[in-house]
């Protein structure tokens, strides 16, 4: 399963900087309190000179997101403390999706008929509306292309809002069917969290149906979720509210609203030797049963990260 203030940074430095002093936290680790910006929205571009939009709330939180993709590269809280991670791999040149930050999986979850996790992270997304205020927002819209219709011939509409504020990120995806036939789809929030996998924790999960898909054996969550190998495993009808212990004391709360009904686990383990150690992806999903949109219908789902 594939798929930071540190992304407006070139990766070939980033890479090069790790290889010279490997970090002693994990990315996200607690800095010194910093006073309050003032609310804001801009219009930057980032590594790569990609098209990027950093949201900063009154009360200290920052948001970075990339037009490219529709990706959420960077979310800090008011201490500074970056919650997601961008992988050292990342690039920043088109050529592939962003691998790290809050990415979607859209309108397909993992492997399938189109390619892996869809295309809805691999295309420009369009910036259609900037909201000011104590808690900003921006709203990215994605619509058919001559590339996506290669891959999936359905007329949609989807909206991607980003709101900061109260020391929280929310992300709603919204899907329209604007076409004259119902279509089906798959998706997930494949969120990157920034964190020392020895002391990653997930809780929330007691009692779910799971399926470990390394193994292909279904199962039962009996606790805490922790990290001692490589996990890619899918866990069903889990309530709104997860919580990820990121080590050294933080965690953070992944809360799921609409039509999130699902949660990932994924870890690649030492797969990616590089980095594995500082990351964990904890995703809301559909993916259990396909998702139905009746035409003129839509679908509306968020995630929301304290």
């Amino acid at each position: 399963m594939a798929s930071v203030s540190a992304s407006l940074v070139a990766p070939a430095q980033r890479i090069a900087a790790r290889r010279q002093a490997r970090p002693t936290a994990a990315r996200g680790a607690r800095t010194p309190l910093r006073v309050a910006a003032a609310a804001s929205i801009a219009e930057i571009k980032g590594t790569g000179d990609l098209p990027a939009v950093k949201l900063t709330s009154a009360d200290g939180c920052t948001a970075t997101a990339y037009l490219f993709g529709g990706v959420v590269t960077s979310f800090t809280k008011p201490d500074g403390r970056e919650v997601l991670y961008v992988r050292p791999d990342a690039v920043f040149d088109k050529s592939k999706p962003i691998s790290g930050g809050l990415p979607h999986c859209w309108p397909q979850f993992g492997p399938g008929d189109i390619q892996v996790h869809g295309f809805a992270r691999n295309v420009d997304w369009e910036l259609t509306k900037k909201t000011e205020g104590s808690n900003p927002s921006i709203e990215m819209t994605l619509l058919p292309s001559d590339y996506s219709k290669k891959m999936w011939d359905k007329d949609f509409k989807v909206t991607q809002t980003i709101t900061l504020g109260d020391g929280k990120l929310k992300a709603t995806l919204k899907v329209w069917n604007t076409g004259e036939e119902a279509f089906t789809f798959t998706g997930s929030f494949h969120t990157y969290f920034a964190a020392d996998i020895d002391e990653v924790a997930v809780t929330g999960l007691k009692g779910c149906k799971s399926l470990d898909r390394l193994k292909d054996e279904a199962g039962t969550v009996a606790g805490a979720l922790t990290m001692s190998g490589p996990v890619d495993s899918c866990y069903y009808d889990v309530p709104s509210v997860v919580n990820l212990a990121v080590g050294g004391g933080n965690s953070v709360a992944i809360e799921s609203q609409g039509g999130w009904t699902d949660a990932v686990v994924w870890t690649p383990w030492t797969d990616m030797e590089a980095c594995y150690k500082e990351f964990v992806c904890v995703e809301n999903a559909a993916c259990k049963e396909p998702v139905s949109v009746a035409a003129g219908g839509e679908w509306e789902a968020s995630t929301i990260l304290a």
